[in-house]
């Protein structure tokens, strides 16, 4: 399969989840007065919610030489990290997983430093207006400078380095339901039958392959508490494909009808294993219904007015409350996951109805993760080249939703002065029309100290222009001589944001390489 041909798949899949989004308004508790959807426009015009879109082959630059030249002094090495903070990978689920990690070990001006990964993510504009024009939808997009949500990607490989399952745990993104309390943990597995996905006490992975039956008012608990009922009843569970069919509004896309929450995984080899520099490529995606009431089979009465005119019992159309989707990049040691996220908040069901401003909200980003290198391996001497893509997504108006870019990177690392020449080459929107991007551009960055735990994290300044940001990446896999003559990790990977406050022109991004 070309590489082309997948981006058409990836895009059409994305389309049809939002023609069926578009039908879900706010939410609501009365699936029978949905708006009808409208006719997804077209990726590149601002009322069309960006989801990660399939990479285009990486081409060699045109101009190799990035418009914005790197720092000529050094830059300064991170500190260390407390001491009890961990720097290894430590994943719940133990051998055989990889992650980024459960918590932020410190910001570093827009980067957040996990414990084997770097995260940066934005948010969406048009829900911070108040009143909130469009709350059916969620667009616009601009950074977030002090993170507080966490993103730990989580994958499986086999032998030969290949994915074969992906899960992303959100926690703590300043996403609610009833506007008092953060919604319950999202634990995306992107699973194809019914059932649930939990984290069990230690934070692994769980899920069950059934799910309560409806008449359990013991488990679905807003028919008889209301807005006390539980919120993880109602979180992370798939409910279709189902024996009923999808109570779809009048207007809805025909693939409303098929009851279909999770599409078919996306694959495409890389290049990586035979000295190219293309990571292997995974895309999931799934229609959420997290927080949506009507799971139970009885179903609120008729007063208050908010919750009048239920059609049904059961959630009506997959998709009722939002959508995920994750694309990610994948060598042997080193991922990055570019993740979004889209959730009904402040939903009249769980406010009470009173002075509610129900709403669609999202947050993306890219988390760089994976078996990282001891930091007490990490070379002291000689050099090393590493070379892979870079990927992201640029907005140049805060109220417009970002395009997806790539392009491609390469890095240069001197252990003995522990500094990191970062270059990002030809990049480009990642659609047919291709226009260039304003992230190509050179970085300097430094190394942890020798003999700290922050040896295998690197962190500095970025530059493209106008904007300005952090740059900051691991290290990842043994220390070995493969490649060239000096030794280094077999692997590095990594994060990036910037912005312009006064343009509005905001970029996130992440890139990975295997050294040569």
């Amino acid at each position: 399969m070309k590489m082309n041909d997948l981006n058409m798949k990836s895009l059409g899949s994305a389309l049809i989840a939002l023609s069926v989004l578009t039908a879900c308004g706010g939410g609501g508790g009365d699936d029978g007065n949905v708006a009808a959807p409208t006719t997804p426009a077209s990726p590149s015009t601002p009322s069309t919610p960006a989801t990660p879109s399939t990479p285009a082959p990486a081409t060699p630059a045109e101009n190799p030489t990035p418009g914005t030249p790197a720092p000529s002094g050094p830059v300064a090495s991170p500190a260390p990290v407390s001491a009890t903070a961990s720097m290894v990978m430590n994943c719940p689920e133990g051998a055989g997983f990889q992650c980024a990690g459960t918590s932020i070990i410190r910001n570093d001006n827009g980067v957040a430093l996990l414990s084997s990964g770097v995260q940066v993510y934005g948010r969406s504009t048009n829900d911070l207006a108040n009143p909130i024009a469009t709350p059916a939808t969620a667009t616009g997009f601009t950074t977030v400078t002090a993170p507080t949500g966490v993103a730990d990607i989580r994958v499986t490989k086999d032998p030969n380095s290949t994915l074969v399952t992906n899960a992303m745990v959100l926690n703590n993104f300043g996403i609610s339901w009833d506007n008092k309390a953060e919604r319950p943990v999202i634990v995306e597995t992107f699973r194809t039958a019914q059932g649930r996905a939990g984290l069990t006490a230690t934070g692994a992975l769980t899920s069950t392959n059934t799910l309560p039956p409806g008449t359990d008012l013991g488990f679905y608990n807003f028919a008889n508490l209301g807005t006390g009922a539980t919120q993880a009843n109602y979180a992370n569970n798939s409910y279709f494909p189902r024996a009923e069919p999808a109570r779809c509004p009048a207007g809805a896309a025909p693939e409303c009808q098929t009851g279909i929450e999770t599409r078919p995984v996306e694959r495409l080899a890389g290049n990586w294993r035979t000295g190219g520099t293309e990571p292997d490529y995974t895309r999931s995606s799934r229609l959420h219904n997290d927080g949506d009431i009507h799971s139970g089979n009885a179903l609120p009465g008729s007063t208050p007015a908010w919750l009048a005119g239920g059609t049904g019992i059961g959630v009506p159309f997959p998709g009722s409350k939002g959508y995920r989707a994750l694309d990610t990049w994948n060598m042997r040691y080193a991922n990055i996951g570019a993740w979004i996220t889209q959730d009904t908040v402040s939903m009249a069901e769980w406010t009470g109805g009173a002075g509610t401003d129900e709403h669609n909200t999202n947050r993306r980003g890219v988390t760089a993760f994976g078996q990282v290198t001891d930091p007490a391996t990490v070379p002291t001497t000689g050099t090393a080249t590493y070379t892979g893509i870079v990927y992201g997504w640029y907005s140049n108006n805060p109220a417009l939703d970002p395009d997806p870019f790539r392009g491609a990177a390469t890095i240069t690392v001197d252990f003995a002065t522990r500094q990191v020449t970062l270059v990002f080459q030809n990049t480009v929107r990642n659609d047919a029309a291709g226009a260039a991007v304003p992230a190509s551009f050179q970085s300097r960055a430094a190394m942890g100290a020798a003999g700290t735990n922050v040896a295998n994290y690197l962190s500095g300044p970025a530059t493209s222009g106008s904007l300005t940001g952090t740059i900051g990446g691991r290290y990842f896999g043994p220390v070995a001589n493969a490649g060239t003559a000096t030794a280094g990790p077999a692997e590095i990977a990594g994060t990036m944001t910037l912005s312009n406050a006064t343009s509005g022109v905001s970029i996130i991004g992440g890139f990975i390489g295997q050294k040569r």
